[in-house]
């Protein structure tokens, strides 16, 4: 492998990357077909056999899959969704709307999206992890009193999920763009969501030709062709999906 694509990759592992258009989210899902039998650490490690030499697609390992496991409440609030969960002990909420596209061979995720970190727990909790939220565009705030501000406990809880997820990096040589390759396994009301999920992340400055900043186009079609390039080595074991986890956790409520 070149030297310049070690380096790269080695800006990846340090979250060494910014993000474009860090409002909206680009993603697409497949649900996990009942022939799935593995968790979800070794069907990511069955993903990562897909990304051979050659590829335009380079794989970045995550140590342990960067393995998070969280609960998480879901509120609705008009056509906003908030979903509150811990990420390594600090207290966030996630703000979203949702928009899909169609696109081909998939549909494709266009979210806009907005994280809200408690800023006590920011200082205390997540020193060492401040990197990872360069590609987000977030706000510290009391998340305590801003769930307070909103009224979401009036409105009352969706429901809860405890969520299970392990993800890699991918790296696009031509044009530096990363994504997140994640596998979530999702528990709420004795029913289990499966999911692959494939989710724009960033991009490395410099040295990469074939990038065009803040190009929507480009980064939903290489979104896609990432997704198919997943899809068709595992046909069947994965089906395309536009579930979210919401949607989810709110089927399966008592």
């Amino acid at each position: 492998m070149k030297q310049s694509i070690l380096k790269a990759l080695a800006r990846v592992k340090s979250h060494e990357f910014t993000k474009e258009f860090k409002n909206f989210e680009f993603e697409t899902k497949f649900d996990l077909t009942k022939r799935v039998k593995l968790n979800a650490s070794n069907f990511l490690r069955k993903i990562e056999k897909r990304f051979t030499a050659g590829s335009n697609f380079i794989l970045c390992k995550v140590r342990g899959g960067d393995k998070l496991v969280t609960k998480v409440a879901f509120f609705a609030k008009g056509n906003v969704e908030y979903s509150f969960f811990k990420y390594r002990g600090a207290r966030m909420l996630k703000v979203k709307k949702h928009k899909i596209i169609k696109g081909i061979p998939f549909n494709i995720f266009k979210n806009v999206e907005q994280l809200l970190i408690d800023k006590e727990d920011f200082a205390k909790k997540l020193s060492r992890f401040r990197r990872r939220f360069r590609k987000h565009k977030y706000f510290l705030v009391d998340v305590k009193e801003t769930i307070k501000r909103l009224g979401l406990e009036k409105f009352g809880g969706t429901g809860t999920m405890i969520k299970t997820r392990v993800k890699d990096f991918v790296l696009d040589a031509r044009d530096g763009r990363i994504y997140a390759v994640a596998i979530s396994f999702c528990e709420s009301g004795g029913r289990l969501q499966k999911q692959l999920e494939v989710e724009y992340s960033g991009y490395l400055n410099g040295g990469f030709g074939d990038f065009k900043k803040e190009n929507e186009k480009q980064i939903i079609c290489r979104t896609l062709e990432l997704s198919e390039h997943i899809y068709k080595f595992l046909p069947w074991m994965l089906k395309p999906s536009v579930e979210r986890k919401f949607e989810f956790v709110n089927k399966v409520a008592p």
